[in-house]
């Protein structure tokens, strides 16, 4: 089984494809004599006609590999497609640098579409788009079975919010924000389960910080109607605007926050907040 630390760095080619082979080039790799999938993202991919993001509920939609006409069903595609049955396991990794990527943490294939994207040549061809739930922790975590019954989006969010509502303790809030689904769900039924995953990380995040923020360290600029208002910031680009790992996520004062994303000295500033990070969730 492979084995990764999330959020750690690894050289692609001597740290991944040298101990476990596969494909060491685009952005599926499917090495035969393990059972995962290792799966590349960044921004760099854009030019070929790959965008990938979270949506709204927290799905990361992967676009698949074919950089020239329609995508086939076939190789690293139906790897992906197939991981469920196979029991192959996905894991992502976020391009940092040249040759060097960074381990985002497992996922879990519930679904796919088609959609028109352009390719490499700038055609628009039929394009295969992977619906990935992240699962970024291997620690024990309860089925929140009582939400998976409410799959429609009003009365979702209603019983999310009920239930955050109950939710006292920061142990209890950080245990919320590593919740699973049942390996039964239905794709409208995770996206619930995920929707209040990221709910109850940024109320965890927030409770964490004790109304200081954890960058700078000082008191939150004011207080809202919900108490002192500071942001959630993701340290990792690709969890910006997904559920993610207590461990990359930091309650931060506007300040800092777009100090961590605009200023010149934005990559040094945000390693910082990884090293502030690492320290507070010890």
């Amino acid at each position: 089984m492979a084995d990764f630390e999330i959020g750690k760095i690894y050289h692609r080619k001597s740290e991944i494809h040298g101990p476990y082979k596969g494909q060491a080039q685009g952005g599926i790799s499917t090495p035969s004599d393990f059972d995962v999938i290792f799966i590349f993202t960044g921004d760099g991919g854009e030019q070929h006609g790959y965008a990938d993001h979270f949506t709204e509920e927290g799905i990361f939609h992967y676009t698949g590999e074919g950089q020239v006409g329609d995508m086939e069903m076939v190789r690293g595609n139906k790897a992906i497609r197939d991981s469920g049955k196979t029991g192959r396991i996905i894991h992502v990794f976020e391009y940092v640098k040249k040759a060097y990527v960074r381990y985002n943490g497992k996922a879990e294939c519930i679904g796919y579409h088609e959609e028109q994207k352009p390719d490499r040549e700038g055609n628009m061809r039929n394009a295969f788009v992977f619906h990935l739930m992240m699962n970024s922790s291997d620690e024990a975590v309860i089925e929140p079975t009582s939400l998976t019954s409410e799959v429609e989006s009003d009365k979702a969010t209603k019983e999310v919010k009920k239930k955050l509502r109950k939710l006292k303790s920061l142990e209890d809030l950080r245990e919320a924000a590593l919740q699973t689904s049942p390996k039964t769900s239905t794709e409208s039924e995770r996206k619930v389960v995920n929707y209040y995953r990221s709910e109850a990380l940024k109320a965890y995040v927030l409770a964490r910080s004790g109304g200081k923020c954890e960058g700078c360290g000082d008191d939150a600029p004011f207080k809202s109607k919900k108490g002192p208002y500071l942001e959630p910031h993701h340290v990792h680009r690709l969890a910006d605007g997904g559920p993610d790992h207590p461990k990359n996520v930091i309650a931060v004062c506007p300040n800092c926050h777009r100090r961590a994303h605009y200023s010149i000295d934005a990559v040094e500033y945000n390693n910082s907040l990884i090293e502030k990070l690492s320290h507070i969730e010890k």
